[in-house]
């Protein structure tokens, strides 16, 4: 049967044999076989050619053969329902000789037979499982004499096995409502992602880990469809090559599915796939719509209800999937033989999903027909809203293929263009056409032109050198955008001004614009701009340093935006730059770096520009990734690239002052960790430049100090902070602070307080979700972490978190050295004396002889140019 062929290749030609044999040494199923050997019950198998019940049934019996009667209508001339059934149970090793030669065949009372048959039965050995493969090849007129019969008759010793291609051929009725019958559909028989992969190993095919969706997702899982694929891909055997179109590019597999399944059909029937073979999914009033005339979704519910060749699902059964198969079969057909056909239904199809309101399939259709002025006529009524519901990758596919004849007469195409792009990171080809809009301009435009023109302007404005002179506020047009009628503008000008007080560091004003556009995009139901404005709570809690509240955004912003949406828009570069982030002040270095060249690989999109956007997150991610290598330990070049990072910031920049503060605060940190003192100077002069009079100055004002032991410069140097006339630009600075004064505290011997403020950095390290600053604490905070081990409390798990991250003091191969020491050893390299070298650092010789003393004593060297050599190797020394 074509069962049998389902699963094998070199059995995809009927065989008449009298008990079927699986091959077991192609693809065993013991998810079948197991529910199959669980019921005593009788069983019904109903799905298409190729779906492999006749397989599963030899599989299942094939240690058991003794005890069954197979049936099949392929094995007789003239079928005929009882002769059969008798035939086969006097041919079963179960039933002995003579038992049934009362019977003659040409009974006729069931009912009589039955209970005959079932006295005579009652002598074999164990129960009698009686095959009948392929019902629906006998007459109807006998299906519905004796198949009622055998379900229905209780006392005969038998397990009846049913396997039909059509449900019509069985009612089980009062057996299904009695729980009497295990029945295996085609959603049962389908072949699983784990068993194509495994038939594929069994048959030599190696499949790619794309090639395996694809095929699965071409023949969603058909056994018979499967076997025929991997066979051409066995003869391509490359995992990298695209599986294309299984049904238009594979001939046997055409061939099979048109014996097997399409000449069955009515000329009704094949009217109706064919004609609805353009769409997916379908309803009755759409289907109606390409095949003109009124009866196509009857036609399909009986597909369904009958054939199982197409699923129907949703409220009601509404909906209805062709099987991918047989869609594609149709489909491959029409482009072959009648591709302005083909066509002709793509409009049919673009023009019915626009009155459903289905846009986006509105869309693809229009852009499958081939016809250009389709496409530009559906971009030009529903681009906009379509950007809004996050369909910018199919708008900026449809407008790539439009001529520029249809787009140079349409000033709302242009626009629609440019806030595609500009969705899309892409600022320079948005501005080309923001241009090209502007040329066609005309006056008194209708209202929804305008607005459009007004959101791209202050959309694009951000990308910018001179973004300080496109301020959105500013834009009349931009003051009518939150009145707009449509609810995807309002949100989407929100969301701009949201970014505007950004920039002017107004974080209250920021996060109740954004909440005011959350409360609406979740009342339109907009999952994709709720997305968005999640997207930016987290930018907004993301500036101000509060690393686990943004983490908590983020996270909704990645549920509420589709992957497509996530890929295509802001989503991916803003994303990975967080996380990034996150991971780094998380003290999780690996994974920083993993973000942050995740994020750089999209930042060729933001444009070219050195104040705008785009240099702002160039900046943070070049930070981000030279403090991760060294948190990883490689600290040769890392300040190096935290100074590139830095050079980059200018007062005039957008986001300047809290990506300045970052910067400052890890610049100068590493450098003076490193003994590079100079290097700390060079960023604290820097920062009293773009960030005057803020905490981080007063913080990086301290540190020096307090390295060479003058704590009451350091105390004085904090008192702004403490205040409250200087506010630090970031939360996690206070966290600084307070690793900074517990050093301080302890160093000074007042170990009550230095505990106090080692408890308060814990809390506040929890709360922000920032614990790199605690671990990079010098160490005797860390020896204090230590020696309150067990007293945290609720923050133990941090504290032993922390501790984990450090090592021993005795374990580490660097050697701890004073800011003196380090200052010390930064003019080693020189050819100066040790005369010169006092008179640079403005200290005695003794003082610079004792220093080198117990330099050379840490590093193990013996002379000036050991302890050099041992310097750049335990980094030190850049």
């Amino acid at each position: 049967m074509d069962d049998l062929g389902g699963t094998r290749p070199d059995l995809l030609s009927p065989q008449l044999m009298a008990v079927s044999k699986p091959p077991l040494d192609l693809l065993a199923r013991p998810r079948l076989v197991a529910k199959l050997d669980a019921t005593p019950d009788t069983i019904l198998l109903c799905a298409p050619a190729g779906f492999g019940k006749s397989v599963v049934l030899g599989q299942w019996l094939a240690s058991r053969m003794c005890n069954v009667a197979w049936v099949s209508p392929d094995h007789q001339d003239e079928p005929a329902l009882w002769p059969s059934v008798l035939q086969a149970l006097r041919q079963c090793p179960a039933i002995p000789d003579g038992a049934l030669c009362q019977f003659s065949g040409a009974e006729t009372n069931a009912h009589d037979v039955l209970n005959h048959l079932a006295r005579q039965l009652t002598a074999s050995e164990g129960t009698i499982r009686l095959v009948i493969d392929g019902v629906e090849g006998f007459p109807a007129e006998d299906r519905d004499h004796w198949i009622p019969a055998l379900l229905n008759q209780a006392n005969l010793p038998l397990q009846l096995v049913l396997a039909t291609r059509e449900s019509t051929a069985v009612d089980p009725g009062r057996a299904r409502l009695s729980g009497r019958i295990l029945e295996l559909q085609s959603r049962d028989l389908a072949f699983s992602l784990d068993e194509i992969n495994s038939l594929a190993a069994k048959t030599i095919t190696l499949l790619g880990t794309h090639q395996l969706a694809e095929l699965f997702r071409q023949t969603g899982g058909w056994p018979a469809c499967v076997v025929l694929a991997l066979r051409s891909l066995r003869q391509a055997a490359d995992v990298e090559m695209p599986v294309g179109d299984i049904a238009a590019n594979n001939r046997q597999l055409a061939e099979y599915l048109d014996h097997e399944i399409l000449r069955t059909l009515t000329l009704d029937e094949r009217h109706v796939l064919s004609s609805t073979s353009v769409c997916r999914v379908l309803v009755a009033a759409q289907a109606n719509a390409l095949t003109g005339h009124r009866n196509a979704g009857n036609d399909l519910a009986k597909l369904a209800d009958h054939r199982d060749l197409v699923e129907s699902a949703g409220s009601g059964r509404k909906v209805f999937l062709v099987r991918s198969p047989i869609r594609a079969c149709f489909r491959a057909e029409l482009a072959r033989k009648e591709p302005d056909e083909l066509l002709r239904l793509h409009r049919i199809a673009a023009h019915w999903h626009e009155q459903a309101g289905e846009l986006e399939a509105a869309l693809r259709h229009a852009m499958d027909s081939a016809d250009s002025q389709l496409t530009g006529a559906i971009l030009e009524r529903h681009g906009a809203t379509l950007l809004g519901s996050g369909g910018v990758t199919r708008v900026r596919r449809a407008i790539a293929e439009l001529p520029d004849s249809v787009l140079a007469v349409s000033p709302k195409l242009c626009l629609v263009a440019a806030l595609a792009h500009v969705e899309s990171r892409q600022p320079t080809t948005a501005a080309r056409y923001l241009a090209a809009a502007s040329r066609l301009w005309t006056e008194n435009p209708p209202s929804d032109l305008s607005e459009l023109r007004a959101l791209a302007e202050a959309r694009l404005s951000w990308f910018s050198g001179d973004w300080e002179k496109q301020d959105p506020k500013a834009t009349s047009d931009l003051a009518a955008l939150p009145l707009s009628r449509q609810s995807d503008i309002r949100i989407e000008a929100r969301m701009v001004s949201v970014t505007a007080a950004v920039v002017e560091q107004q974080y209250g004003a920021a996060e109740n614009e954004a909440q005011e556009a959350l409360l609406e995009a979740t009342e339109a139901g907009n999952g994709y701009l709720a997305g968005k404005v999640y997207l930016k709570l987290a930018g907004i809690s993301s500036m101000q340093g509060h690393l686990r509240r943004a983490g908590e955004y983020l996270r909704q912003a990645e549920e509420k935006l589709p992957a497509y949406a996530w890929t295509a828009g802001a989503g991916r570069s803003v994303g990975a730059l967080m996380h990034a982030a996150a991971a780094l002040l998380g003290a999780e270095p690996a994974a920083a770096l993993k973000f942050a060249a995740s994020a750089s690989a999209e930042l060729g999109q933001l444009g070219s520009s050195s104040k705008g956007v785009g240099a702002a997150m160039r900046a943070t991610v070049e930070l981000i990734t030279a403090c991760a290598h060294l948190d990883s330990g490689d600290r040769r070049h890392s300040l190096d690239g935290m100074r590139q990072a830095r050079l980059r910031i200018g007062q005039g920049h957008l986001f300047a002052q809290p990506v300045a503060a970052f910067v400052a605060v890890l610049e100068h940190a590493a450098a003076l960790s490193l003994g590079h003192s100079e290097r700390a100077r060079e960023v604290l002069e820097w920062a009293e430049e773009i960030i005057p009079g803020t905490g981080e100055l007063c913080l990086l004002r301290a540190q020096g100090p307090a390295g060479i032991s003058r704590f009451d410069a350091a105390t004085e140097r904090l008192r702004p902070l403490h205040a409250g006339v200087a506010a630090p630009l970031l939360e996690w600075t206070w966290l600084h602070v307070n690793v900074l004064e517990c050093s301080i505290a302890i160093r000074t011997g007042r170990r009550t307080l230095a505990g106090k403020l080692l408890e308060d950095a814990l809390g506040m390290a929890d709360d922000l979700g920032v614990i790199r600053p605690l671990a990079i604490a010098p160490q005797e905070v860390v020896d204090l972490l230590v020696e309150r081990a067990g007293t945290h409390g609720p923050r133990e798990e941090l504290a032993k978190r922390l501790l984990a991250l450090r090592p021993p003091a005795d374990s580490r191969l660097a050697p701890l050295l004073t800011p003196r020491e380090r200052e010390v050893l930064t003019l080693l390299p020189s050819h100066l004396s040790q005369e010169q070298m006092a008179s640079e650092l403005h200290l005695s010789v003794n003082t610079v002889k004792t220093h080198l003393r117990i330099i050379y004593s840490k590093l193990g060297a013996g002379s000036r140019h050991d302890a050099v050599s041992a310097a750049y190797k335990f980094g030190h020394l850049p």
